[in-house]
């Protein structure tokens, strides 16, 4: 690996470290100044599903900027915004009616919580305030976001600002949080009496909206929701009135395998939903809140007592949307959610066969997460995700929440690449136990 820059005027996510300089992409390899290349086991943060350097996404860009690369969307549409709408609506099998689009995740996440305020009080609920999100979950960076989720290192220097309309519940997380003796239905029956709880706490009639991710990501380390859990909760929300919002910015879009995570969940589709990494496969920053029927409805009925009130300069970006219907055009026309299942179901079975030191390897297709067996108060995941990146594996290091690492690599990878990674990844955590004396 090239060594890393000695100065920097860029204002960096960290303030101590220093950064490689990545200058190119080839396929699912990130490739340095002098030449070498590093796996990208995670595409970032499960965002790079086609891979670096595609041709047909580069070109889509290309055309895109030559035709129209800006127009205010608070007068204009665009060709690929309309296009992309149509394509995933289309895409959603009548889950989605309609679809806002974005520039990051946090946006995304941030309007999907005006829009879910604004729906109330277009129905005549003003009173609905509250939203019940969970622990140890993580919806983004920005105020609202940090708000929502609960990923305590994020948000401790910015408690005193965050929203006290956010209450929090336990994660859904059953390989880990179940009791001696409770089955996967009796778990999900507990989970579901803390929710009713939190309701009958705030007043039912004044929580407008449960948010949470249907498969966690980078928190938990891909813990997927329990058989049923997201049945019960479409359930709750449609007895007490309230919205069911699905975050899916990090496991969505082909990730587990399937277009939606929830449709290998158990197929229970919410109000709303948020997508981003995948959508455009970091070609172009984009992202996008996909609204329900009956959402848009009541919105698009109210406009002249309850106009919706919302927008981003960025908001619907021509070159975006034209990324990212290519990325998703890319992804059928290849067929890559099957690639997604097979070279999942291959990863999960070489990480469990052999990974040293395992507790669990979970996750649905190309969003798995290993998390190690180490005594309590030890953990190995942080020194592994570096060794792995001295030795030419990128991958993603979760919360201290457990010690886990996320793999999420590109939809393109193929067996060989697969067994490339897993070879590194053991080596890397060989290399860690046999310097730590196996913990």
């Amino acid at each position: 690996m090239a060594a890393p820059a000695q100065k920097t005027a860029v204002f960096h996510r960290s303030l101590t470290k220093q950064y490689d300089l990545a200058t190119g992409g080839d396929g699912i390899y990130v490739v340095h100044a002098d030449g070498s290349k590093t796996l990208d086991g995670c595409s970032g943060a499960a965002v790079s599903c086609l891979g670096h350097s595609h041709p047909v996404i580069i070109e889509a860009i290309i055309e895109q900027a030559k035709k129209l690369a800006f127009a205010h969307t608070s007068v204009f549409t665009s060709e690929p915004s309309e296009q992309l709408a149509s394509f995933l609506v289309d895409q959603s099998g009548g889950a989605f009616s309609n679809v806002m689009f974005l520039s990051s995740g946090s946006e995304a996440i941030e309007s999907a919580i005006k829009v879910a305020r604004q729906f109330h009080n277009a129905n005549g609920e003003s009173q609905r305030i509250n939203f019940i999100c969970r622990q140890y979950a993580y919806h983004g960076n920005t105020i609202g976001a940090l708000s929502a989720g609960y990923n305590a290192s994020r948000r401790q220097p910015f408690e005193p600002l965050l929203s006290k309309a956010f209450h929090h519940v336990s994660p859904c997380f059953f390989s880990k949080d179940h009791k001696q003796g409770e089955n996967e239905s009796d778990y999900v029956d507990r989970l579901i009496r803390e929710y009713e709880d939190m309701f009958e706490k705030l007043g039912p009639s004044s929580v407008a909206a449960i948010i949470l991710e249907p498969l966690s990501g980078s928190t938990l380390g891909a813990a997927p929701a329990a058989e049923g859990y997201l049945a019960r909760l479409r359930a709750l929300c449609d007895k007490y009135g309230s919205l069911l919002i699905f975050d899916e910015v990090m496991c969505g879009m082909g990730r587990a395998g399937t277009l939606h995570a929830w449709q290998s969940l158990g197929g229970v589709a919410p109000d709303l939903q948020t997508i981003g990494k995948g959508l455009g496969a970091g070609y172009q920053p984009i992202s996008a809140v996909l609204v329900g029927a009956k959402v848009h409805q009541i919105l698009e009925s109210q406009q002249s007592t309850h106009p919706f009130i919302s927008g981003h300069t960025y908001q619907g970006h021509a070159i975006g949307c034209a990324a990212a219907l290519a990325t998703q055009q890319v992804i059928v026309n290849d067929n890559l959610l099957s690639n997604v299942q097979a070279m999942g179901d291959l990863l999960a079975r070489e990480l469990r066969d052999r990974t040293p030191l395992l507790k669990e390897v979970r996750g649905v297709g190309l969003f798995r997460g290993v998390e190690f067996d180490t005594p309590e108060g030890v953990a190995i995941a942080a020194e592994v995700s570096r060794t792995c990146l001295s030795n030419g594996l990128a991958v993603y290091l979760c919360s201290p929440a457990t010690d886990s690492i996320l793999f999420a690599p590109p939809f393109i990878i193929n067996e060989h690449q697969v067994r490339e990674l897993v070879d590194i990844f053991v080596a890397s955590t060989n290399q860690v136990l046999a310097k730590q004396g196996s913990v």
